[in-house]
């Protein structure tokens, strides 16, 4: 079991891949040495309060991903985030699924990017969708012209494909080849970080049939997950019994609106969950969530409680 601590307190920083990380809390951390892990390092992954959507921010000694950027309406708010933690340069954005709640806010960090230089973006992930699947919709077309704006070409997610960030390892796992789901959610980019022996399970807004085929396919064989940030928004149709047998969380984040017309989290997967944790965070509740950690230990503070 991980030796875990609670809330951070006092602000103490180290800076990462352009990225401040407060390191207080973290049990033999005495001065802000990144020299605390076999990776050389602390990473730190900010759940981002964007509402009803989606958007996380991960900060390793040497690179920073972000995932998704909420709704059309929460760029902005993704952009301020950004400049709070001081991000200037995101060197891999992952846009799971062409959904407006995981994408939208992206328009905006793409353009912004594009036009002024206190922001570069190197790299754009993106799923390779069917072509009959392909959204028409006005905002992934504002997408795919905000990637070509800053000079690059959406790369396609492959399986087992890596991102070295220094402090930790991610690794890609895009829906299954030759797939065909009724729902876009199913072909949601997944990604599993490893700091260490803290990991991290990034879901999308994957559901039921995509979790079976990753599973049935052996492709998350030896995957665990000491954080999983829950599927769509905590839905009932996502984080289904055997995917967390398999990732065996123990902590889980949800990303999701206060009072949102869907009622997520659901009920049913609430209590999947507690079958493995009763550490359980929630933006709609929590704001900001951030998880830090130095391979061995993990501290979390929330925007209530910086």
């Amino acid at each position: 079991m991980l030796a875990t601590v609670g809330i951070l307190s006092v602000a103490f920083l180290y800076r990462a891949a352009g990225c401040y990380i407060d390191m207080t809390g973290i049990p033999g951390l005495e001065s802000p040495s990144p020299a605390v892990s076999t990776d050389g390092g602390m990473t730190a992954v900010h759940f981002l309060d964007v509402g009803q959507g989606d958007s996380t921010l991960i900060c390793g000694t040497e690179k920073t991903v972000l995932i998704d950027g909420g709704e059309r309406d929460q760029g902005d708010v993704v952009l301020a985030d950004l400049k709070e933690f001081g991000v200037k340069t995101i060197d891999c954005i992952i846009a799971t699924h062409p959904h407006s709640d995981h994408i939208g806010g992206l328009v905006d960090v793409l353009e912004y990017a594009a036009e002024y230089d206190d922001l570069e973006i190197k790299q754009v992930i993106i799923p390779d969708i069917p072509e009959n699947d392909i959204p028409t919709t006005a905002v992934y077309a504002n997408f795919l012209n905000g990637v070509e704006a800053n000079g690059l070409s959406v790369t396609f997610a492959e399986y087992q494909m890596t991102l070295d960030l220094g402090s930790s390892m991610m690794t890609i796992y895009p829906p299954v080849p030759g797939a065909d789901y009724s729902s876009l959610n199913d072909y949601s980019v997944c990604a599993n970080l490893v700091c260490g022996d803290v990991s991290f399970f990034f879901t999308g807004d994957m559901e039921h049939p995509e979790e079976y085929d990753l599973l049935e396919g052996g492709f998350l064989s030896g995957v665990e997950a000491t954080v999983l940030k829950a599927g769509h928004h905590g839905s009932s149709t996502s984080s289904s019994e055997e995917l967390l047998a398999q990732l065996k969380p123990e902590y889980v984040v949800i990303s999701c609106g206060a009072g949102n017309k869907y009622g997520h989290p659901n009920t049913e997967a609430l209590e999947r969950f507690y079958q493995y944790t009763d550490e359980i965070y929630r933006t709609d509740l929590d704001g900001i969530i951030t998880c830090t950690t130095d391979g061995t230990n993990v501290a979390w503070t929330t925007e209530g409680e910086e």
